[in-house]
């Protein structure tokens, strides 16, 4: 535990007494699109509902990012070091379409049939950054989405203008998720992300700025629990259903603390 406790130091004291630290504060709103990777195993019919899909989506969030920013002398173009820590509001809304392209070719209706997923999450994350003199930071961060609730719509009514219920056993026909209801449905209920992160600060004084940027975020997704939603019930599930996404977002906000 010594040993442990002396790392700890190392880490966390260590560059507050060698570096002058500044507190960094920034918030704002971003929107992005995403490509969408989707992959179930199931019943096999044809038309298809099985293996892969990429779709598209759509995400949109509001952050808060609060940490510690380490200025850096006689490091060039280099100009301080931020490590902060992330949250916010994100929303996330996926599709999955139902059937395959070259079943859509055949059959021209199928092209309807699709879920679409809504998501309302909380973020928590870590951001490192390297800030630059031209007012420019590049980082590479990482967390997860929690998913407080959550919603799925369905596209396309069968031979007798029913809705098309999909594999989810026991939840179909259930169109609203708390979160008591996404802990039972999802194997493990959040979603890791990584990111690139590289954004431009406009000045107004020493300490404040107008900032604007853009991220590439990988969303490892989740897989629906299909043993828990396949037991005691008759309506059918698929044995495989995961997803996860690719994102690029452009955001904008303020931030204060970085040194101009």
């Amino acid at each position: 535990m010594k040993i442990l406790k002396n790392i700890f130091l190392i880490i966390f004291i260590f560059p507050c007494v060698a570096f002058s630290v500044n507190l960094e504060i920034s918030f704002g709103g971003g929107v992005g699109g995403s490509m969408e990777f989707s992959y179930t195993e199931g019943l096999n019919t044809i038309p298809s509902e099985n293996g892969s899909r990429l779709d598209s989506g759509l995400y949109a969030n509001a952050f808060l990012d609060i940490g510690a920013n380490f200025d850096i002398k006689n490091m060039g173009a280099l100009s301080s070091v931020s490590i902060l820590f992330e949250t916010g509001y994100n929303y996330y809304m996926r599709y999955r379409t139902q059937y395959k392209d070259e079943d859509i070719a055949k059959y021209k209706h199928l092209a309807e049939y699709k879920d679409i997923f809504y998501y309302h999450n909380l973020i928590l994350g870590i951001l490192p950054k390297l800030n630059f003199n031209n007012g420019i930071s590049f980082g590479i961060g990482f967390g997860i989405y929690i998913p407080l609730y959550s919603a799925v719509k369905r596209e396309g009514k069968d031979a007798w203008g029913e809705e098309i219920t999909t594999g989810l056993g026991k939840y179909v026909g259930i169109n609203r998720f708390n979160f008591e209801k996404i802990s039972y449905m999802y194997k493990v209920p959040i979603m890791p992300y990584i990111k690139l992160n590289l954004e431009k600060n406009f000045y107004i004084s020493d300490s404040w700025a107008f900032k604007i940027g853009g991220n590439m975020i990988y969303n490892f997704g989740m897989e629906f629990d299909m043993d828990k939603l396949k037991s005691d019930t008759t309506t059918y599930g698929y044995n495989k259903y995961k997803f996860s996404s690719l994102v690029f977002e452009l955001f904008f906000g303020f931030g204060f603390g970085r040194p101009k």
